[in-house]
């Protein structure tokens, strides 16, 4: 059977004959709801078929409260980690080549989509699909403490990106960038470590970015530019310690690799001459009465033996973040 044979199927007639019918012409409405049924990965297989089957990615939408578990940082070869939400069979882990990841920081990830950092340039980028969107000169050089949040889907009109670390043990220094800009602004912030230390997790939420401690510090900055006080101090409080007082309901979640053991899931075993040290940059999920953050994260893996400060500088050093399943594609010639 010849290779055009093989890719034909028979179809019935009205006059009760049979037709030869190519598998590229399927109907559209047939290919959508094939596609419904597929895992994100088998759906980017499935359009890579042929251009007939390009479904259109707005109808293909994963649960956005799913989460998987991106591991990179050993060159461009990364690793996925699905997690099995609905039973212990549905976990999936695939091996994926991402050049853009190689020698890359994520500083913040929402939407599906990662905030990256890569030899002095930043840009956004969507594993899913492939992806990137290149932002205006980076304005600063060495990382360090360094935390970020978007307000919106990148391709938003009034996404906000926003980069915060302590510039001494005082002072949060802050830069700004809104798409349309070309240049980052700079915002200054007087704030001691009692009030807001090693910045763990970051959100943008009722139109202000916040900033969280891995403690219960909460700085917030409000970005519209109306209003005469940018910066707020707080502290998170217990639910329903503060009845009158308005509030936002948001859970913050810490340690989840621990928690979820991802560490196993993912293969390693970390042995005395294996001890891995993992970055993990958090991310956040939006309800619509909640805030559901998970936190920024370091971990060392090892299993036979308690990693002391010579361990743990020889350590394998990677890095690993948090992501939404989404694909989402790039309008062409957009531009920040």
């Amino acid at each position: 059977m010849s290779n055009n044979e093989e890719c034909k199927e028979m179809k019935r007639t009205k006059s009760d004959e049979w037709e030869v019918v190519e598998w590229c012409n399927l109907p559209g409405d047939l290919l959508s709801r094939i596609a419904s049924y597929l895992e994100l990965i088998d759906f980017l297989s499935f359009r890579s078929v042929c251009k007939e089957w390009l479904i259109p990615p707005s109808e293909y939408n994963p649960s956005c409260r799913e989460l998987w578990f991106l591991l990179y940082g050993e060159g461009s070869q990364c690793s996925f980690l699905k997690l099995g939400s609905q039973s212990p069979n549905s976990e999936r882990l695939y091996t994926v080549n991402f050049p853009e990841l190689d020698g890359a920081t994520c500083l913040a990830s929402y939407l599906g989509w990662l905030l990256l950092v890569q030899e002095g340039a930043m840009f956004f980028f969507c594993p899913f699909s492939r992806a990137k969107i290149d932002l205006p000169d980076c304005p600063f050089t060495d990382l360090s403490e360094h935390v970020a949040a978007f307000s919106a889907d990148p391709t938003c009109q009034d996404c906000v990106v926003v980069v915060v670390s302590r510039k001494s043990e005082v002072e949060l220094e802050l830069h700004l960038l809104r798409r349309g800009n070309k240049e980052w602004h700079k915002h200054c912030h007087r704030c001691v470590r009692s009030t807001l230390n090693t910045v763990s997790g970051a959100a943008f939420s009722e139109e202000k970015f916040q900033f969280l401690d891995a403690d219960d510090g909460l700085v917030t900055f409000n970005a519209d530019g109306k209003s005469s006080k940018s910066w707020a101090n707080y502290r998170i409080v217990n639910h329903g310690s503060s009845k009158d007082v308005e509030t936002l309901e948001y859970h913050v979640r810490k340690n989840m690799f621990g928690v979820l053991n991802i560490g196993q899931r993912l293969g390693f075993r970390g042995g005395e001459d294996d001890v891995v040290s993992i970055s993990i940059c958090g991310t956040m999920i939006l309800g619509i009465q909640w805030l559901h953050i998970l936190r920024n994260d370091s971990v060392i893996l090892s299993e036979t033996i308690v990693p002391d400060q010579q361990h743990v500088a020889l350590a394998r050093q990677i890095k690993g973040v948090w992501i939404q399943p989404r694909y989402v594609q790039v309008p062409p010639g957009l531009t920040w």
